[in-house]
């Protein structure tokens, strides 16, 4: 049995496979292997995906152990002040600046740094909308390169290639493929854990060739992405309180 995994491993026989699959999900992982395979075939394949293995399992550790900060309407204020970037609390430090005449605000972050947010010397709009429209501006720019990024990863080889991407405020949808092809994406999706978003890019992208759920669709979002149904449950979890969060 594998060992030095943050969860266990456990290894099941399909006369049903055709290919060996690794399947991460809550409790640990699970090795499914054709039948004709030999185990060592199997812990193989086990090591050569070693690294996405690991860093699925922690990052369903780390969702297990983080829930989304309660909020109040002041929540961008205080020396706790948090944004859940890409599933982890990530502290945001407000600055006021002193020169009364200056206009424009600005966000900054450093690799694994905080948000650093330097406010107008003096302004009519209301702190929260301030932080919230320079957050949406710097997350638009982030999130545009990493979803291109995911699309070429999952859409390259089965050609599910969107004519756009649009990063989008969206109060009730996480995403939508239109009938051009354009792949509009809700922007709070950058506050939920990588493979939460990844899920819904893929999501998206299997509407490319199927425009409805039928279950030739599910056959090729679990193709693309096996764990599926644990990203899906995070934001049936968690996604109404992340949209409640940035209302």
């Amino acid at each position: 049995m594998p060992d030095a995994f943050p969860l266990p491993i456990l290894i099941r026989r399909s006369a049903r496979a055709k290919h060996i699959r690794l399947v991460v999900k809550t409790g640990g992982a699970e090795l499914v292997l054709p039948e004709g395979v030999s185990e060592s075939q199997g812990m193989s394949f086990l090591d050569r995906h070693r690294g996405w293995t690991e860093r699925k399992m922690q990052e369903i550790q780390e969702r297990q152990q983080s829930i989304l900060t309660p909020v109040t309407p002041d929540w961008w204020m205080g020396p706790e002040a948090v944004v859940p970037f890409q599933g982890r609390e990530v502290p945001l430090v407000i600055r006021q600046n002193p020169r009364p005449g200056s206009a424009r605000i600005r966000i900054e972050r450093q690799a694994n740094g905080p948000f650093e947010i330097t406010l107008p010397g003096s302004t009519t709009t209301s702190p929260n909308e301030k932080i919230q429209s320079a957050l949406f501006a710097w997350v638009k720019q982030w999130m545009r390169a990493e979803v291109h990024r995911l699309a070429h990863e999952f859409g390259e080889a089965h050609r599910l290639l969107p004519r756009d991407i649009r990063i989008k405020r969206m109060t009730s949808r996480w995403g939508s493929c239109g009938p051009r092809n354009d792949i509009n994406l809700n922007w709070l999706l950058a506050f939920t854990p990588p493979s939460v978003l990844e899920y819904v890019v893929v999501h998206e992208l299997c509407h490319i060739r199927h425009r409805n759920h039928s279950p030739e669709y599910w056959r090729l979002v679990s193709l693309l992405l096996p764990d599926w149904p644990e990203q899906r449950l995070w934001l049936k979890s968690h996604g109404g309180e992340l949209m409640r969060r940035f209302a």
